[in-house]
């Protein structure tokens, strides 16, 4: 791992005393137009600084948690298929059972190295995913591990049954042909609306446990895209809805990832 500096606010614990643990995976694949996702990392721990650890609304500091920051997987030369197996052994060697990782990408591909891991050791593994794209292409611009593949390739790893995609406003044609099992774009129902409608359902679990197991992957464009101003994303999809409120997902891994779009 590649030490950070800055650290992401508020992460001072030791791997061995942390029960969330923060990295990331600068990692940007091919792209047609604007390029920068690999800073996505660094770009997102200097925003932290601006912000409080103590929320309010939830009544509790982020400065009570043991986190810790990693620093970010260091990928090397390669092929994206290359780049991303070097990311995976990385969080393989500090990734353990009942430990919860939240990584900062890097665009959306990098979400694989992760599932990757977390998959053969979670059999009840379940994706939800709040983005404005399905990024459920075959393959975009000749290469399979690109962004706009992003979960049909987990979706290679975590049968489709158990990947929840919401808010999506876009895409290709290809994409909503796929008939996923667990779409739900914004022009049929509201994000939020949505993922409490779910919650019965990733909460449902054999044998019952108080935290299921749900990664979310997060992108900057879930919600109104004037408020994510580091996204390049489709300046005119439709009927952006309000910033999605993630208070609910608190229990399972997450994802945060920088992205770069034009092939809409």
């Amino acid at each position: 791992m590649i030490p950070a500096e800055p650290r992401f606010i508020a992460c001072r614990a030791a791997l061995a005393d942390a029960g969330i643990v923060l990295f990331g995976i600068p990692f940007e694949g091919r792209v047609n137009l604007r390029r920068g996702a690999d800073h996505g990392p660094r770009e997102l721990r200097l925003a932290s600084d601006s912000i409080e650890t103590y929320s309010p609304f939830l009544g509790r500091d982020l400065e009570d948690l043991a986190i810790a920051d990693l620093g970010d997987c260091e990928l090397g030369d390669g092929t994206p298929r290359e780049q991303l197996a070097r990311a995976r052994e990385e969080i393989r060697r500090f990734w353990r059972p009942g430990l919860r990782p939240v990584m900062l990408g890097g665009d959306h591909t990098a979400t694989l190295a992760v599932i990757e891991v977390l998959a053969p050791a979670i059999p009840d593994l379940r994706i939800l995913q709040l983005d404005a794209h399905p990024d459920l292409r075959e393959e975009f611009l000749g290469e399979r591990y690109n962004y706009a593949s992003a979960m049909a390739r987990v979706m290679d790893v975590v049968a489709p049954e158990r990947v929840f995609q919401v808010g999506m406003r876009t895409g290709a044609r290809e994409e909503y042909q796929r008939k996923a099992p667990h779409l739900f774009p914004a022009h049929r129902v509201r994000p939020l609306e949505a993922v409490r409608s779910l919650l019965p359902e990733l909460q449902a679990l054999d044998p019952p446990r108080s935290h299921p197991h749900v990664v979310g992957p997060v992108t900057l464009d879930a919600g109104e895209p004037g408020t994510a101003k580091a996204d390049a994303g489709s300046p005119t999809e439709p009927r952006p809805p309000s910033p999605v409120r993630l208070d609910h997902g608190q229990h399972g891994p997450a994802m945060l990832k920088m992205k770069q779009r034009s092939h809409e």
